[in-house]
């Protein structure tokens, strides 16, 4: 891979670019911790596998030497230093080896005839860097020559120096004071520390037979996943008879039916059982059903609605077995409890978050990729492995969301478009449900209309029925319950689709309702020259 590709893949990936400060500071912390990253990888490889099979990489060395080159990309390009500093290390190695005193002739000494071949394949290599033709593999290969320790010493020779370097890198950060005092690390520029980091990282590429340039390739496949947006994955579905396919467009209501209890709802009908906390204190996970629907809108997978919708595959009965049965299932509730946990972990450490209701995932900084890696771990050899980081991010960012919106709110309803991949809350909800007639209230209303603020009217729904009409449906909602003298803002007419009416209650409003069972409010309304009449109808399903 060309060293010039990396670095404007580095550019294009980096998105801390608030100001030159603040990018360096995440650059050179990042690079700190994945060289530590590192470190462990290999401290774990070599007490696992013991000396004798030291250079035997594993996946996890692999990934964290691609994340560290990253960084070390990342630190150059805040600096302004581009990706030079390869070249520039490779002159000051030519300097070194090829120099008339003491030192050089020592150096030349161990490396023998790799000192020649250094000097004399160099000139071509820096002629290639800059004209941007060079790769990385090309300064692998080069920069290996010039190693004075061999197998598994240079190992821990290269782990010490670059955890010495990173030092040197956060020396940057000190203030002038503590800089003065602090003579220990002297002041370098940062290409020159960034050229002896990466000769370290190249040569444990060369130790564990790594090509430099797949190493990279290999973190930008890992990186595109997250950020490299385009399609979406296909939905799993796809083709499939319309009995088996989760429908492309429609929506969940969410209701309080009780104190600290839900239930959803769709095309008028419950969909699952009551849901409670399930917890000691009150966390909201009643609400977790939200993050199905997300799962369903950004990654076209959820097996437990698909089997709550009636949508399983049965036509196919290893794919009902494996995609869609209780496995898979159970699955996806891990996947959503370690979600939700992680979400709670992170917000605990964040500032001020140990007070009041967490807005968990509040953006994207708040997932990591060991979290995604983890998350992809737990579907392995299920349809979504095959979804990618960044759509499973959405679905946790836009997921989390709207659960704190029904947090906030006790209830609304989630529309779902797979077609656009969407998902999004409204506090309304609109419940046309074929149920029993639990309560029955009628009142009018004249032309003079009501006074004062207790009908709320909302843009494109309330907002399009008459105050006369609305005042009139309260008054019949409040008979119906057996109530009256209602504060206002225990009962509010919130919304109005079709003849149902979504209403807001709060305090005795509320008690009623759950003692009736009350899921929506039908109407009937009848328009007389001088006034409005409204029949109202507690629909409950119970």
């Amino acid at each position: 891979m060309l060293i010039s590709t990396y670095a404007d893949f580095v550019g294009r990936t980096d998105l801390a670019k608030d100001s030159p400060d603040s990018r360096f500071d995440i650059a050179v912390y990042g690079l700190v911790g994945e060289i530590g990253s590192l470190v462990a990888a290999i401290k774990k490889r070599l007490l696992a596998a013991g000396r004798r099979d030291w250079a035997v990489p594993n996946d996890e060395i692999i990934e964290e030497l691609g994340d560290s080159l990253w960084y070390c990309f990342a630190v150059a390009a805040a600096c302004d230093v581009g990706d030079t500093f390869l070249a520039s290390d490779i002159e000051a190695l030519r300097v070194e080896v090829g120099g008339a005193g003491e030192r050089a002739e020592r150096i030349r000494g161990v490396l023998g005839t790799r000192a020649d071949e250094f000097l004399g394949r160099s000139p071509a290599f820096l002629a290639s860097a800059a004209i941007g033709t060079a790769t990385l593999e090309d300064y692998r290969d080069l920069a290996f020559l010039t190693s004075r320790t061999k197998a598994d010493q240079l190992v821990e020779v290269s782990l010490a120096v670059l955890q010495q370097l990173t030092a040197e890198l956060l020396r940057r950060k000190l203030p002038a004071l503590e800089r003065e005092l602090n003579t220990s690390l002297v002041d370098r520029p940062v290409k020159t520390v960034l050229g002896e980091t990466i000769w370290h990282m190249a040569a444990l590429a060369s130790l564990y037979g790594l090509n430099f340039g797949k190493v990279a390739e290999l973190n930008i496949t890992k990186l595109n996943r997250r950020f490299g947006r385009g399609e979406p994955t296909p939905l799993p579905d796809e083709g499939r008879p319309a009995n088996e396919t989760l429908p492309r467009r429609f929506e969940v209501g969410f209701v309080a039916v009780g104190p600290g209890r839900s239930r959803m709802y769709m095309d008028g009908r419950r969909l699952g059982d009551d849901l409670t906390d399930n917890a000691y204190q009150e966390d909201g996970y009643r609400f977790h059903d939200v993050m199905h629907l997300a799962l369903v809108a950004k990654l076209g997978w959820s097996p437990v609605l698909r089997k709550l919708m009636g949508k399983k595959r049965k036509s196919d009965s290893k794919l009902d077995e494996v995609e869609d049965g209780a496995r898979a299932q159970i699955v996806e509730e891990a996947v959503i409890k370690a979600i939700h946990a992680e979400g709670e972990r992170v917000a605990a450490l964040a500032p001020g978050g140990t007070g009041g209701v967490p807005q968990l995932f509040a953006n994207s900084a708040d997932i990591s990729f060991a979290f995604l890696k983890r998350l992809s771990f737990l579907v392995s050899g299920l349809e979504a492995e095959r979804n990618r980081y960044w759509e499973w991010e959405d679905a946790i960012l836009e997921g989390f969301r709207i659960f704190g919106d029904l947090r906030r709110s006790g209830r609304g309803t989630v529309a779902i478009d797979l077609t656009e991949r969407s998902i999004t809350f409204s506090s309304e909800v609109f419940i046309d449900l074929a149920g029993a007639v639990a309560a029955v209230g009628a009142a009018s209303c004249g032309d003079s209309g009501p006074s004062g603020n207790a009908i709320a009217q909302r843009p494109g729904s309330a907002s399009a029925v008459s105050p006369q009409t609305m005042a009139a449906c309260r008054r019949a909602i409040e008979t119906a319950l057996g109530l009256e003298g209602v504060a206002d803002e225990d009962l509010i007419v919130a919304g109005w689709r079709d003849g149902v009416v979504d209403v807001k209650a709060a305090g005795p409003v509320q008690r009623a309702i759950w003692d009736r069972g009350v899921i929506s409010f039908r109407t009937t309304v009848v328009k007389r020259v001088d006034a409005v009449d409204v029949t109202v109808l507690g629909i409950s399903d119970n």
